[in-house]
């Protein structure tokens, strides 16, 4: 992930021995040329900070649901049901594998993190609402789950 211009110090230790040093970040002059400042950057970092929290907890979510799936795959009656209300919230989090599908939420939460990454811009206040649009979903399917699994 890159940082934001400002400073920061490098620590380098070997056995006992710990060496510090302070240095500084600029802003890329193109980048700030075309407008975009030192807060602006910042406030990047920090929503690309909250997008990579994002990011891991829908990949555990996911993997709660997949391991899910498997204790229940050949399950039946109560939980059976159990397995059909998984496979429910399965269907809100992954793309299925049909051509033209509706991405599920994980797609959408990486494709979100993607899209502000690795790049200095100003973040648009559209990525920012859809964070927390992503974030208010991903926090309802896992309450769902937990209800589902107790």
């Amino acid at each position: 992930m890159t940082v934001p211009p400002g400073q920061y110090q490098a620590r380098l230790k070997v056995d006992a021995t710990s060496v510090t040093e302070g240095f500084t970040v600029l802003i890329d002059p193109r980048i700030a040329e075309d407008g975009v400042t030192a807060a602006d950057l910042q406030e990047q970092f920090q929503h690309n900070v909250r997008m990579r929290e994002l990011v891991n907890s829908v990949n555990q979510l996911a993997a709660r649901v997949r391991d899910a799936q498997a204790k229940l795959r050949n399950a039946s009656g109560t939980e059976g049901d159990t397995a059909n209300r998984v496979n429910a919230i399965a269907a809100k989090l992954f793309t299925p594998q049909v051509r033209y599908s509706k991405p599920g939420l994980q797609a959408h939460v990486t494709y979100l993190a993607g899209m502000t990454a690795n790049i200095d811009q100003k973040i648009g206040r559209d990525a920012i609402e859809r964070y927390e649009v992503l974030r208010k979903e991903l926090d309802e399917i896992r309450s769902e789950l937990d209800g589902v699994l107790r």
